[in-house]
């Protein structure tokens, strides 16, 4: 769901809590704001916040979440050392964005296929918007969904896969192979090294 003013989703908020009350489906819904990247950086995409993530106001604060923010910590998307409980301000800071494809939190992975596949027009015009150097996907049911197909890469870029132009790249899952993460943080480490930094 995209507000009525498209200049606000063009607006990158301070650190602090990221926790907001908006409508979706007619309904009043506490969720977690979107965090714009600048141009030219990378926009990560997740399933949905989970209401631990909600609570803090923090993205991806339950375990596997956890997980994630390591991962970007290991690849130097964002600086060793950096707490975990604010690591979504530091990720700002670096000048990167995340968003969910689902807005409405649920505590496990149980959105429909459609709830899913709804959100991927919103996605795409915020990508639009938004101008990222490209998309990251958190989670293959997320890179599925927008590619409209089950992919067969396990990590990397996705061959064919474009959302508004840009490319798309799937992280390691969560309980893929030691190695596998080791050459998808790398890949990730090297795609982050290679952004431009002279624009904004």
């Amino acid at each position: 769901m995209l507000p009525d003013d498209l200049t606000d989703l063009t607006k990158r908020p301070g650190p602090g809590s990221h926790r907001i009350t908006t409508v979706i489906d007619g309904r009043q819904i506490e969720t977690l704001a979107d965090l714009p990247p600048l141009r030219d950086r990378l926009l990560f995409v997740g399933l949905n916040p989970s209401p631990v993530s909600v609570e803090p106001g923090h993205y991806h604060q339950g375990r596997l979440g956890q997980t994630f923010w390591r991962r970007l910590i290991t690849a130097g998307v964002i600086p060793h050392g950096t707490p975990i409980e604010t690591a979504d301000d530091a990720l700002m800071a670096a000048g990167h964005g995340i968003t969910d494809l689902l807005k409405i939190p649920t505590a496990r992975d149980e959105a429909t296929d459609a709830a899913l596949t709804a959100g991927v027009g919103p996605l795409w015009q915020k990508i639009a918007i938004w101008r990222p150097a490209a998309v990251v996907f958190i989670y293959k049911r997320v890179a599925n969904t927008c590619a409209g197909r089950q992919l067969t890469e396990p990590w990397g870029h996705l061959p064919g896969v474009a959302l508004a132009g840009r490319p798309c790249i799937l992280m390691p899952g969560p309980y893929a192979p030691v190695e596998s993460v080791d050459e998808g943080l790398n890949f990730l480490r090297n795609l982050a090294s290679a952004l431009p930094t002279d624009r904004a």
